[in-house]
This record gives structure tokens, sequence and C-alpha cells, in this order.
């Protein structure tokens, strides 16, 4: 017979929302149990590309009562944040079970709680936290005579560098800040010619102006109404980046405080684009033998294919709670605090201008009280 556990609280995902989630439980004198289907505390940041940093600063990126350590550099790299979470883990002496990949969570019925199905087994919890995150299935879409293409096409979590793909012609499909990203990493690493296709233009920003991050211009100015601070925004990013029509990419389609969504942050894509080392193109309408056809009528030849179409949260194949999700499958309550489902928490699918380490940690601590006097029998 599979095991089942019984806890008090169950924390779904150990990345940096779950485990900070966990260190404000146990700071109020809970013994959460956090389960994570990796084999190792920060494996997801490990595995990404090579040379992803922090977007957001480091002093405005660290976890409840434990920043990054100062020796950082001001833009942490993927490998040090993923030490940094180990380390944090350790700290604060968190239980978490690796290799414990959730399948389903669903009531145990008559107010007994929740059921968590794992391969392994199962838990029973009192309370659960979900903090599985926006970016867990990988979306690939099903573009018309892709099975015909007969170059090579990967997903932007199976990417690692670009000189893997130096001498031959590349197209990243989707400019959010991993597609811009990949596409300058693909230009500095020699492949012969670059090209990216947007649908939708983003907002670009540079990663600072006036050397002051500027996420810190988002945290800062969160309180004032977001159309006109889209409206400033707007001008700041043409002063600062320049203006990119020339240059294929038509203005920016949304605004990051109207929309709640980060800009793409600019670390060395605008300068190919300008020197002619990215061309921007519109979005795939289909693939041929050979490359693309975008919608635009015009055909083009590659060797390879990015896709960076982002990923979605899974969250309707993992949960069975009516109502604690959105036709997005996106939390209906997604700030830590008071759910729409009594006993199921979310936390970390916060991502807004002031960054998305920036909202975990305060939804981590809104998390506490409200899950604490949950688990006390207080009022829901």
């Amino acid at each position: 017979m599979p095991r089942t556990e019984q806890v008090d609280v169950a924390v779904v995902g150990a990345g940096a929302a779950g485990l900070a989630a966990g260190a404000v439980l146990k700071q109020r004198g809970l013994e959460p149990v956090v389960l994570d289907r990796d084999g190792r505390i920060g494996g997801t940041w490990a595995r990404r590309y090579d040379r992803l940093c922090l977007h957001t600063a480091r002093t405005l990126s660290g976890l409840p009562y434990q920043p990054l350590p100062a020796a950082l550099p001001r833009y942490v790299t993927k490998n040090d944040y993923a030490r940094y979470l180990a380390e944090y883990a350790q700290r604060f002496r968190l239980q978490v079970v690796l290799g414990e990949p959730v399948e389903r969570i669903r009531p145990a019925g008559a107010g007994r709680g929740w059921v968590l199905r794992t391969r392994n087994g199962g838990w029973q919890a009192r309370a659960v936290v979900v903090a599985t995150g926006k970016h867990t299935v990988p979306r690939r879409p099903c573009w018309p005579g892709i099975e015909e293409f007969g170059g090579t096409i990967l997903h932007s979590v199976d990417y690692r560098r670009g000189e893997d793909f130096a001498g031959l012609r590349a197209l990243v499909v989707g400019i959010g800040n991993s597609g811009a990203e990949i596409a300058a990493d693909l230009a500095e690493g020699g492949a012969a010619r670059v090209a990216i296709a947007v649908r939708t233009p983003p907002p670009i920003s540079s990663r600072e102006i006036l050397g002051i991050p500027v996420q810190l211009f988002g945290i800062l100015l969160a309180p004032f109404p977001p159309k006109l601070i889209d409206r400033i925004g707007a001008v700041l990013r043409r002063l600062s980046v320049g203006d990119l029509r020339a240059y294929g990419l038509e203005r920016e389609a949304w605004g990051p405080f109207t929309a709640r969504r980060p800009p793409v942050i600019d670390v060395g894509f605008v300068a190919q684009l300008k020197c002619r080392r990215i061309d921007a193109r519109p979005d795939v309408a289909r693939f041929t033998r050979s490359g693309v056809v975008f919608t635009d009528g015009r055909a083009e030849g590659f060797d390879v294919v990015v896709a960076a179409t982002g990923f979605t949260t899974g969250l309707d194949r993992l949960i069975e709670a009516p109502g604690g999700l959105d036709e997005r499958a996106m939390p209906r309550c997604a700030g830590g605090g008071r759910s729409p489902v009594p006993g199921l928490f979310f936390i970390g699918f916060n991502e807004t201008p002031r960054g998305a380490l920036f909202e975990a940690n305060r939804d981590a601590r809104a998390l506490g009280p409200s899950l604490d006097r949950y688990l006390r029998g207080g009022r829901w």
C-alpha cells in the first residue's frame, strides 16, 4: 500500500515562493512540509540558459528574513541564486521532500483538509499552499506544417547557449524577457543570422535609468494611477532605448502598470537589433520544409527555431477545487491572503513591474497570519 503522511501544512513547490512560505510559517511555530518534483533545491534556476541573471536588483530580490549576500553583484547570476535558495532552506531547517511530484490535490471531504497524490504515495494536510508558479508547463504551439520542418525546434526551457548554434540561421518566436535575451545570446554566440517573430510588441526598458534599477521605479510608482504611469513610462522608455520602429518593432501595445506585467528588460537585445544582428519579423503563420512563412507572407529559411512561447500554470490539471481558479487556470487569490477555497492558498503567481521575487516576499509575509488564523479556527 502506498504511504499517506499526515501533516498540518503542505507547501507544493520548493522554488523561491515555496521556500519563502515555508520560512514564514516556520517563524510562526508551524512545521510545513515542502514537496518538490525536482531532485535539488534551485534546480530549475541552475538548468536555465547560461547567461541568465536576475533582471531585478539584488537588494529587492531576497526572501523573508535573509537578504541576498551583499558580496553578490547587483544582478545575481542564476547559479548564485540557486545556491542562495539551497542555503535558505538549510538556514531555516525547512523540511523539503525532493523527488516528490504532486500529481493531484483534492479535498479530503467532511472538513478533513486536503489529499495530495504523489508518485510515491500521498499526503493529507489541513491546509495546502500551492507555490508551483506561472512557469510550470511549457507552451508548445502546434503551428501548421511544423511536422514538415527539417531543422531543429526547441522550447526556451531547453535552450542553453548561443554557441551551440554558431553558423546557423536562427528564429526566436516570442519577445518576452526570455525571447529577447535568447535572441541576443544567439547573435552574440555567432549565429549566421537571427530573427525574432513578434505577435504583440511589448514595452522594452533599460535595466537601469540614470543608474537606478528600473524595478525601483516600479515599486515607488505602484500607488499611482496605472494609465498615468504607463504614459510617463513610455516616454522614459523611448528616451532610454529609442524609437525602434526603424528596426521593425512597432510601438508597444500594452503598458506594464495597466497590464500588471513587467516590461521586457533589455540586456543586449536592443544593441543587437540596432546593429542589424537581429531582424524583427511578424508572427509565424506556418512552417515549411526549410523554414517558416510569416503573417505578412514573407518566407524565410531557418536551421533552428526557439519557441519562447511561454508557459501555463498547469493548475487546472493539478487542483480539484471548484471556484479556486479563473478561466485562465490562474488562482483567484494569488497574493497569499484569504482564498475563496478554505484551506487552499496560493503564492508566487503575482508578476508585476515590482518584480516576481519582490512580490513573493510580500505574499509570503501576508500568507503567514492568514493561514495561521485558518488553522486556529478563525473566521474564514
